[in-house]
């Protein structure tokens, strides 16, 4: 990733869109789209990685491991994304593909569950993403990249710590 045609946001990145369908598919389509429960999102994708990355019985420990904090820390860059969004918006937009007619169905989320705690959890997270050693922030190698994404990180940092 370093070209200026990049996508910056985590919710455009392919990581990003694969872990919005699997909090569709385990937690927004039981509660119809009516609202995002934050705590509950962050719950749910990290379930779904632990799950999907942890050793199958009598493998060597996944490497990937290592890369868990990172994945982690994605997640919550995606989850501020929703929030910064549905602050700005009064909404989140969300496209599932329904793969028995092979085309989007749009949804939106009027209603968001966001404890204090949790964005303060979040506005941590923005900062730390921003240090330059963080692997979100390193992956740009093009200084102009970088600094994309610090801006975008930033901005949704300014959202949330207006809540």
């Amino acid at each position: 990733m370093n070209t200026t045609n990049s996508k910056i946001s985590v919710k455009e990145t392919a990581f990003g869109q694969d872990m919005l369908e699997v909090l569709i598919e385990k937690q927004l389509r039981q509660v119809r789209f009516k609202e995002l429960d934050v705590p509950q999102a962050i719950k749910t994708i990290k379930s779904h990685l632990i799950s999907k990355f942890s050793p199958r019985k009598g493998e060597y420990p996944s490497e990937l491991r290592f890369m868990y904090p990172t994945y982690f820390d994605s997640i919550r860059v995606l989850i501020a994304e929703c929030v910064a969004e549905f602050f700005l918006t009064g909404r989140i937009a969300f496209s599932e593909l329904d793969t028995n007619a092979w085309e989007y169905i749009d949804h939106e989320i009027r209603q968001i569950v966001l404890p204090e705690t949790e964005a303060n959890m979040l506005l941590c997270v923005l900062l730390k993403v921003q240090n330059p050693d963080h692997d979100m922030c390193s992956r740009w190698k093009n200084q102009a990249d970088r600094e994309r994404w610090k801006a975008h990180i930033q901005a949704v940092y300014d959202v949330i710590s207006q809540l």
